[in-house]
């Protein structure tokens, strides 16, 4: 009989563990276990916006006092309970309109462009396929706003020769992004842009030498004052 006791007991404290546990995940959808999506965040926002991201409320190692051409840390969340809130540095306030769609196992970037009371946010999908042996991939995000000279609208090509040929990518717009452009690794690339449908040069980039299937962004944005070159930032894919 006293066996019997013991074992219901003990029977009943692992039930009401488990309950417990369950409840506590439930209550928490972006703890372990839950995190399925992972984004991060890119300001290229105008006037001198710093940004906070704040997850869960609490802005997080590498998420604070973002500058213009700064990013985020590669942050995981639930894809349909993100809890991500965008503010001005060092306030509480979120800026109005961040209402992004995440699908489960994604990798996204935000791009956040616009001002402090019209703020643009564009979501960005990180998916690629894996560049060919001996090759690395680059892509261009247009962070451009309507102060750079010009439609803001982009053909580029890949290691462009005297004889331009077709374009790797065509009318990249303002607020999005190229495909991802196959480079040779081992090697420093460039890629030329020209307005779309031109064949004059707008910039030259310069692409750093970069390791065999390995993947990298360029954010382009406004040149800076008293400059007329579009500012490049580079931005290494989350692992």
């Amino acid at each position: 009989m006293n066996a019997r006791r013991i074992t219901s007991a003990f029977l009943a404290l692992v039930s009401a563990a488990t309950i417990a546990a369950c409840d506590d995940d439930d209550d928490d959808p972006i703890g372990v276990g839950n995190n399925n999506t992972t984004v991060r965040f890119f300001n290229a926002a105008s006037g001198g916006l710093n940004l906070d991201i704040a997850q869960g409320g609490t802005v997080g190692a590498g998420n604070a006092n973002l500058g213009f051409g700064s990013a985020s840390s590669c942050t995981r969340v639930n894809n349909a309970n993100h809890q991500l809130a965008v503010r001005t540095a060092n306030s509480t306030t979120s800026l109005p309109g961040f209402s992004p769609a995440f699908a489960a196992g994604g990798t996204y970037t935000v791009l956040v462009t616009g001002t402090a009371t019209a703020p643009v946010f564009t979501t960005l999908d990180d998916e690629f396929d894996a560049p060919g042996a001996g090759n690395a991939a680059v892509r261009i995000i247009n962070a451009t706003s309507s102060a750079t000279t010009g439609a803001g609208s982009y053909d580029i090509y890949v290691n462009p020769t005297a004889t331009l040929g077709t374009p790797n990518a065509t009318a990249v717009q303002r607020n999005a992004q190229s495909s991802y452009l196959t480079v040779p690794a081992g090697q420093t690339n460039t890629l030329r842009l020209t307005n779309t449908g031109d064949t004059d040069t707008v910039q030259d980039i310069t692409v750093p030498s970069l390791t065999a299937g390995s993947v990298t962004t360029i954010v382009i944005a406004d040149a800076a004052s008293g400059s007329s070159d579009l500012r490049t930032f580079p931005l290494p894919a989350c692992t």
